[in-house]
């Protein structure tokens, strides 16, 4: 099923210049499949200023915290009326880190300012959530993911599909897609996302999968770790598995820089 949806992205989100991942962790569980509209001049503009992605939620936080306040020059403390963590952790481990990796620099003991306004790596973001029949637990997985993406989908099998369907309402209500896949006609839409309210304050969870997405993908691959499930690596039942490394490569960005703090 993974090829398979991969390969009719463009009917998902049509319009778009789609790249495919998968097994991206997101803060609250790892979609399927990522699709991302990728922005060329931010990638190319961090590899060539050496600006390395932010892989960890508590940077994210902080460089999002730098990012919406108006003071040049920010101190810890400051920060830390932002942002869930403490002066001293944000002095001593997350402001060297993005100090190391790029974004900020240090005016003076206990004073930093950002290199330069934060600009997301995507133009769009969509998570799948693939299932051949057990609608519930994917639901609540898709719903779950919506809070990193723009767009969220539920992807059924065609032959397991009705139990879905006649749900439709659900779908609705929570803003996510349902779609189902038949193997030889492909994916048929039956409820398109919600599109999320524009906002000018930056989403720390949708940044956070960008940021882990454009990690892969300048390292020339197209999938994070792939778990075992109770101790046994799955891989797909029918036809080549697209998360595998030997289908990575063809992405390599020369020089690329990435950190995986907490990948």
């Amino acid at each position: 099923m993974l090829s398979l949806i991969s390969e009719q992205s463009a009917r998902l989100l049509p319009g778009r210049s789609i790249e495919t991942l998968f097994e991206v962790q997101t803060s609250a569980g790892i979609p399927d499949i990522v699709f991302i509209e990728f922005d060329k001049t931010i990638l190319k503009h961090r590899t060539t200023h050496q600006q390395s992605f932010i892989v960890d939620f508590a940077d994210m936080c902080v460089l999002r915290a730098l990012n919406e306040m108006e003071a040049e020059t920010i101190s810890a403390a400051s920060l830390s009326k932002q942002v869930p963590f403490s002066a001293k952790y944000i002095s001593s481990n997350i402001l060297p880190r993005l100090m190391e990796y790029g974004h900020v620099q240090k005016e003076s003991r206990g004073h930093w300012h950002a290199v330069s306004k934060y600009v997301s790596p995507a133009k769009h973001i969509g998570t799948l959530e693939v299932k051949i029949n057990d609608w519930r637990s994917g639901f609540s997985q898709t719903l779950r993911h919506r809070a990193s993406a723009d767009e969220s989908w539920l992807v059924i099998a065609s032959t397991h599909s009705s139990r879905a369907a006649a749900h439709k309402e659900w779908f609705k209500r929570a803003g996510i897609g349902l779609a189902t896949l038949h193997p030889q006609s492909g994916i048929d839409h039956v409820v398109t996302p919600r599109a999320k309210k524009a906002s000018s304050a930056l989403n720390v969870y949708r940044e956070l999968l960008a940021e882990r997405a454009a990690h892969l993908y300048s390292n020339g691959e197209v999938s994070g770790t792939i778990g075992l499930v109770f101790g046994v690596d799955l891989t797909t039942t029918t036809g080549p598995d697209p998360r595998r490394p030997g289908d990575a490569g063809r992405h390599q960005a020369p020089g690329a820089v990435a950190h995986s703090t907490t990948v």
